[in-house]
């Protein structure tokens, strides 16, 4: 379990309100989809009540809190070499984790990736970035909400990688150089992560409600 650092008492919101929002897109072209790489953006939005008249019906808006970024590198007939050539020239940094596990030279995934992966054969999904406002951070958000993306969008990925936000948490964990930090979706450790990060939302979200039911302290 995630113990947050911060008290409860300055959790802006209910965590149980918190919702994700998956958008994608590709250019549309004559020559057919050639691009070997996918770039999802996660938002992750709070929904809160307004006060309105008793004969209005209650407005709920939703406020931008937080965003992940993502990216799937396709392992099909375009995985070498428009994924890397497409990674390259997107962000030096995102080229340098999928060289980490993709032999350049020989095509396809490096000997010491298959080796270490459940399931060899699939994409790689890649956790490229997460922005989290300032004031919903130290309560364990950021591994729960990434637990949750990641399972949304891994489904036929060999391994997650990442090189900013390696939660052992969430399931990364340090391979050989250069592999680097990879999550295994195959693994039953990876599957008992994610179940743990759910428990701890609902922990989360039962600790936020008992801190309104006794009266939240005043703020200056």
């Amino acid at each position: 379990m995630i113990s947050p650092k911060r008290s409860l008492d300055d959790l802006p919101g209910d965590p149980r309100r918190l919702n994700l929002e998956y958008r994608s897109w590709h250019f549309v072209s004559s020559e057919g989809d050639r691009q070997g790489l996918d770039e999802w953006h996660v938002s992750v939005w709070a929904n809160r009540f307004l006060d309105r008249p008793k004969w209005s019906a209650t407005k709920t808006v939703q406020d931008d809190i937080g965003s992940m970024r993502f990216f799937r590198l396709r392992m099909d007939d375009r995985f070498s070499p428009f994924p890397f050539a497409d990674a390259e020239s997107y962000d030096t940094g995102l080229s340098n984790l999928v060289l980490g596990v993709y032999d350049l030279g020989g095509g396809g995934y490096r000997q010491e990736f298959r080796d270490a992966m459940t399931c060899p054969d699939g994409d790689l999904l890649v956790l490229f970035d997460v922005r989290l406002e300032e004031a919903w951070r130290c309560f364990g958000l950021g591994p729960i909400l990434a637990s949750e993306a990641i399972w949304h969008l891994a489904d036929g990925c060999s391994a997650v990688a990442t090189g900013t936000h390696p939660w052992e948490s969430v399931g990364f964990r340090r391979h050989v150089n250069p592999l680097g930090h990879l999550l295994d979706p195959g693994s039953g450790e990876a599957r008992a992560l994610r179940d743990e990060r759910r428990r701890d939302l609902d922990a989360l979200a039962d600790a936020y409600r008992e801190s309104l039911r006794r009266g939240r302290p005043r703020r200056p």
